[in-house]
Formats: structure tokens, C-alpha cells, sequence
């Protein structure tokens, strides 16, 4: 029976999936293993070149110091990366060996940060960093692989991989609003006031989208006010006539995604699978010119539970240096549906 796999695993085979891809490996005849040097050794009938990561050595992130046991625990991966070559066409191995070994430097360097899937349906992203090792630690490592000689290769750090645990911990739910108030007595208990709360103050925002990485920014309007927090008492006549109008400014024309999360004492936050397509219509949001809002209407995810809901307008672009697809979310806004005491 084989061995689950593990949010290491992924990750060190998605680095060995990116290197296959990035070297045309099974165009140049080129199999990538993951294990130890010793193991990846040829035999003398071996048709095919051979790359081995040997991850060896696994460090904590220093800036973790207090996470809990439900968080997702960040290490640093050090992997020797070693080619075991073959002669063909007149070509030694060992001169195959230095092809393959600039080609890896050549694809790290032009890439130094990758996208690689963390195994849990999301991804993660691993900077690489070129670690030359001295004499002393090349003859440490070799000197443990037995019967195979000291190999040309080359050491990175690739740095942070999540370690994901089992049960992930659900965190606190965003605050809504903190507040207080002085009475006679200890006795009252009621909110603030009944049905509604809104806060904090809405400012005026124009958006600058001369930058590719411009961010969306968005409120909700309800009862001719702009807010980006709403607090609703469960069962109220307030909550049972509250549908969001979203007003989102950016810039007109483009279009954004629409997203909810929501949080539950149970589950935690979790993303809404449903999400609204929506296309922007002006690039200034302006609560005094409110009676002019283009809004798009949206339904609550829920609204017979005690949770929190957050909205945001979500859009991608094409960074120009990479051509990489990059996400922009928008501030978020958030509902908070409560149960009176």
C-alpha cells in the first residue's frame, strides 16, 4: 500500500515537474527523479540522461515562532541538484554534465520565483536561491552516497514550503466594531441600537489606474449611506429587507469578479463557490454623489446563521515583465449577522 502523499511531497515534485518542463526534458531525452544521489546513479546500459533533487536538509522559517498547531508551518527546502549524464554523439558525459548543469542555472535565474501546488487545491510560491556549498559540506554529503563518486552540481535554497495540517485551525472572525458605553447600572445588556450598525466612515476614493496593478475599490449603499461594514441582528426586519447594492469604482469598463467569503465557528473562513461578473462603470466613488451610483445588485451567501460574510471585487492582469497572471483584489467589505443577548 503506498504512502499518502504530503504537502512536501507536492511541492518537491512540483519543483521536479518544473524543471522537466522548463529543460524540455522528454524532448532531450532527460529523466527527472527525486531521491538520493546514490539511488539515481545510472547503470552502465542506461539510455537516458538523469537529473536528481536530493532535498537534504529542512528549516524552519524564522518569523514563526508562535504559530499554533492548527496553522500552516513554513520551511525552508535545501536541494542538491546533481545530472548524471551519458555520452552520445561523440559528446562525454561529463561535457553533458556542464550542459545540463548551465541550463538549470539559466532556467533559475531567468525564473527565480515559481507558482507550485501545495497539494491542498491551492499553490504556493518558492523563491530560489542559489546556494554555492564549501568543500566541507560537498564532502560531508558525498562521502555518505557509498559507491558513487563526487558528481559536478548545483545547491539551492527554495524558500517557504507549507507544511498543512490535517485540521487547520479556523482563526477569529473579523471585527466588526468595537465600541463601548456607560450606564447607572450593570445590569442592561442591549447593543448600541437595535437592528442596524453602521461604521466605519466612507471617504471619497478616486482610483489611479495608470498602474497595471490598479486595485478596485468598493462599498455597499443602504439606506442612501455608503458602507463598508453592516452588522444585522439575526431575525430582523432590517436583515429581512437588506439586499447589497455594490457600488465599485476602477477603471470603466473593465471587468471584476464579484467574491464572497464566509466565516462560521465550524468551518472557518471558506470561499463561496458561486461569484458575480460584474463591469466597472467609474473611476471615482464619491459618498456625496451618491444619487448617481451605478450599482450592481448581489444576494447575501447567508442569512439565518450567526457569521460574517466579506465581499470583494477581484481582477486579474498580465504583468509586463513575466507575462504572469496576477490577482488585484479590492477592500474588502463586510457583513456581520448577530444574535441579541
Amino acid at each position: 500500500m503506498a504512502l499518502p502523499e504530503s504537502s512536501i511531497s507536492h511541492i518537491c515534485k512540483g519543483i521536479a515537474d518544473f524543471i522537466s518542463s522548463g529543460l524540455q526534458a522528454s524532448a532531450h531525452s532527460i529523466r527527472i527523479l527525486v531521491g538520493n544521489p546514490a539511488d539515481a546513479a545510472p547503470a552502465q546500459t542506461e539510455t537516458q540522461h538523469r537529473i536528481n533533487l536530493f532535498f537534504y536538509r529542512f528549516e524552519p522559517m524564522e518569523f514563526q515562532a508562535d504559530a499554533s498547531p492548527g496553522d500552516t508551518w513554513w520551511l525552508r527546502l535545501h536541494c542538491l541538484i546533481t545530472p548524471f549524464a551519458i555520452a552520445e554523439d561523440q559528446i562525454s558525459s561529463g561535457e553533458n554534465d556542464l550542459r545540463i548543469i548551465g541550463e538549470l542555472l539559466r532556467l533559475f535565474h531567468e525564473t527565480p520565483v515559481i507558482d507550485i501546488p501545495s497539494g491542498a487545491g491551492d499553490h504556493c510560491l518558492l523563491q530560489i536561491i542559489f546556494q554555492p556549498l564549501g568543500a566541507d559540506v560537498l564532502n560531508h554529503i558525498w562521502s555518505t552516497q557509498h559507491e558513487v563518486s563526487y558528481r559536478p552540481s548545483v545547491a539551492y535554497e527554495m524558500a517557504v514550503s507549507p507544511v498543512i495540517p490535517k485540521k487547520p485551525s479556523t482563526g477569529s472572525p473579523v471585527t466588526g466594531r468595537i465600541g463601548y458605553q456607560v450606564r447607572a447600572g450593570g445590569e442592561d445588556t442591549s447593543h448600541f441600537s437595535p437592528g442596524v450598525i453602521l461604521t466605519p466612515h466612507v471617504s471619497t476614493s478616486t482610483v489611479d489606474t495608470s498602474a497595471d496593478n490598479w486595485a478596485p475599490v468598493i462599498c455597499c449603499i443602504y439606506e442612501n449611506t455608503c458602507a463598508v461594514s453592516l452588522a444585522f441582528e439575526k431575525g430582523s426586519q432590517e436583515l429581512a429587507g437588506f439586499q447589497p447594492e455594490v457600488w465599485i469604482a476602477g477603471e470603466p469598463g473593465a471587468p471584476v469578479r464579484l467574491i464572497w467569503e464566509v466565516w462560521n465557528s465550524e468551518t472557518g473562513w471558506q470561499p463561496e463557490e458561486q461569484s458575480m461578473q460584474a463591469t466597472i462603470a467609474t473611476r471615482r466613488l464619491d459618498p456625496e454623489a451618491i444619487g448617481s451610483a451605478q450599482t450592481v445588485t448581489l444576494n447575501l451567501p447567508s442569512d439565518n446563521a450567526i457569521s460574517q460574510a466579506v465581499l470583494y471585487a477581484e481582477r486579474e492582469y498580465r504583468r509586463t515583465a513575466d507575462n504572469h497572471a496576477v490577482l488585484i483584489r479590492s477592500n474588502p467589505l463586510l457583513v456581520t449577522l448577530y444574535e441579541a443577548t
